[in-house]
């Protein structure tokens, strides 16, 4: 059964840090950004592997794969959607980002640190904050009474599953809009002190994970969209943002965005901007401004996400796939899917059923 005792022992990998940190103190404060300084980075990386091989020579370092910029697969098995991990206390101050969206729950802050690029905050027993892909930071979480709790969602997954759900809130929408697609690198912090629902949730998400049981992915997914509902609905009020999410721009692009997710499949950038009385050179500015992308760029992006989720459900052949998501042509599906992934539909259903 977890509880928040078992979640305070130390693992064996958080036991192999505390003793790192302690050998080697100056990395207990310092606070290692690749991007400025890469040499610093990769001494880290060499100084951890050479202690790893020497306290565990038959196990493989456990950052192998690893890099500033953290892939979904590095920690999401690929038949999985959502991974739940405890945050690993004793980390060196290593600032990375990642192309997944991440949750964390702090159930025990214990004088834990968020730590961005120009910014640190202290948490507090109960806070919640919200990561999207490509927010640079890390988390200082050196003393052993603290537990942060780890919800990592493949964008793919929160775009064609927890998304449309969420279509009918303009707070909401707009917030997982910018998550997913959007140029923002700001986080978001709700202060949730005392709420034993949101804490017994997390607690069932963790549990499910742990244990492996029949239809529980299907069961962690429910789990973390009532998460995000009841967050939402207790505390839509109360959120710190680290940078300017609901502005004029902001709905304008959420409305957009939302109408290219429910008509992907045949629409043009004419139609879209007649559906909005824009002109075609205004809705490419505001696409531009909030995802720095163009509008084929994100059709694209939303096409390809679409055919992730379709392409793992093995009943559908590939030539339907490609007509459902707006491609006449299945051959020329499969070349913009080879481009956009590097493997082509078919190797992506292989490399799923070899991970079944």
């Amino acid at each position: 059964m977890t509880n928040t005792n078992s979640l305070l022992q130390l693992n064996p990998i958080e036991s192999f840090l505390k003793n790192f940190l302690e050998k080697f103190p100056s990395y207990q404060d310092k606070i290692i950004t690749p991007a400025r300084n890469e040499h610093d980075y990769n001494y880290l990386l060499h100084l951890l592997e050479q202690e790893w091989k020497q306290k565990f020579p038959d196990n493989p370092f456990f950052l192998n794969g690893s890099s500033t910029y953290l892939s979904e697969d590095f920690f999401i098995p690929h038949d999985k959607n959502v991974c739940v991990l405890k945050n690993l206390r004793c980390m060196p101050l290593l600032l990375h980002s990642h192309q997944f969206i991440e949750i964390n729950y702090v159930m025990k802050s214990d004088s834990s640190i968020f730590i961005d690029n120009e910014t640190s905050v202290s948490l507090m027993d109960g806070d919640i904050i919200l990561c999207p892909p490509g927010l640079s930071h890390t988390f200082c979480t050196h003393n052993s009474g603290s537990i942060i709790i780890d919800l990592i969602i493949r964008t793919t997954t929160f775009d064609t599953a927890f998304f449309p759900l969420l279509n009918n809130n303009n707070y909401l929408a707009t917030i997982f809009s910018n998550a997913i697609y959007g140029a923002s690198n700001g986080y978001i912090i709700w202060h949730c002190h005392n709420d034993t629902t949101l804490e017994n949730l997390i607690l069932e998400i963790y549990r499910e994970w742990q244990n492996s049981l029949k239809y529980n992915d299907q069961m962690i997914e429910l789990l973390v969209m009532e998460f995000i509902l009841k967050l939402m609905r207790s505390y839509e009020n109360n959120a710190f943002f680290s940078t300017s999410y609901m502005n004029r721009s902001d709905e304008s692009f959420r409305a957009l965005l939302n109408y290219m997710q429910i008509h992907y499949q045949h629409i043009t950038l004419s139609q879209l901007a007649s559906s909005f009385n824009y002109s075609e050179r205004q809705v490419i500015r505001i696409l531009k401004k909030n995802t720095n992308k163009g509008f084929s760029e994100l059709l694209l992006e939303i096409r390809m996400n679409k055919a992730l989720q379709l392409l793992k459900n093995p009943d559908i052949p590939i030539t339907i796939i490609a007509s459902m998501i707006g491609y006449s042509s299945t051959y020329y599906f499969n070349k913009v899917f080879l481009e956009t992934f590097t493997f082509t539909p078919t190797a992506f259903r292989e490399r799923l059923s070899h991970n079944t």
